[in-house]
């Protein structure tokens, strides 16, 4: 199967970059990229992404869609492996450092950032997730992702019951990952990060969790003050916890 791609590449720094995949949330979306907001934040501040169009993604054939629950649900699994695979291809074109690999996605792609940090064997340094759903079961239960009790909603419940749960993964989470939600999130309620958060705890492992205050699931809602802090609490988090920024980059950057 060919995964196509959306590749941002940052004016700083020569390849191979510090690279940061970015999937995209629905996941049964149509993503046309010409400006994005997130992809170029990151590539100014010398980071190559990446925006893979794994199975379920719209606009390459039914067969691309039908593939991520056809034969079972592929959510956090081959869904995951396309990402994976998006990755491992720029590294052996020489584009992508191996040693500095980042996940950063929101909503759908919040929730493939919680499965990468479960992964082995481990591509990344670290991830980064917003507005994630952790628990699908438990989305299904309070009602949240636009459920109806029956229809369409009912059966894409229970595609999602199927999926790979990140909140049953926490004792394999092997890197460091930061944790975003917006305190007001109507799609994905803010309980998904505290069930993750207490999950983390109760199995000793680390995450820097930050909430958006008056931020709902939508970008249309994440306001100047929503993404001063999103930017910069990624970037810092990047340098300094996950390490995928050389000193080369930092100083062309600043310059």
């Amino acid at each position: 199967r060919k995964i196509a791609a959306f590749i941002t590449v940052p004016k700083v720094g020569k390849p191979p970059y510090p690279t940061v995949v970015m999937p995209h949330g629905g996941p049964q979306v149509l993503e046309t990229v010409l400006y994005d907001e997130w992809a170029q934040m990151l590539a100014n501040n010398g980071y190559m992404v990446v925006q893979p169009q794994y199975r379920m993604s719209l606009g390459y054939g039914m067969d691309h869609f039908h593939s991520a629950f056809m034969n079972g649900n592929e959510h956090g699994r081959k869904m995951q492996d396309d990402m994976d695979d998006s990755a491992l291809h720029l590294i052996k074109e020489g584009l992508a450092d191996p040693d500095r690999m980042a996940m950063f996605g929101w909503s759908y792609g919040g929730y493939a950032a919680l499965v990468a940090a479960s992964r082995t064997p481990q591509i990344y340094q670290c991830t980064m997730a917003g507005a994630a759903v952790a628990d699908y079961v438990q989305a299904a239960v309070d009602g949240e992702r636009g459920y109806s009790p029956d229809g369409f909603g009912k059966l894409w419940g229970e595609i999602e019951r199927g999926a790979l749960q990140p909140v049953d993964e926490v004792d394999k989470v092997n890197i460091p990952i930061l944790l975003i939600h917006g305190s007001v999130d109507s799609r994905v309620l803010p309980k998904q990060a505290r069930l993750y958060r207490k999950a983390l705890d109760k199995a000793g492992k680390y995450c820097k969790f930050v909430e958006l205050d008056g931020a709902d699931h939508f970008s249309n809602t994440l306001y100047y003050d929503h993404q001063i802090e999103l930017f910069g609490s990624m970037i810092d988090f990047l340098q300094n916890e996950c390490g995928t920024m050389s000193t080369e980059i930092q100083a062309s950057v600043s310059d």
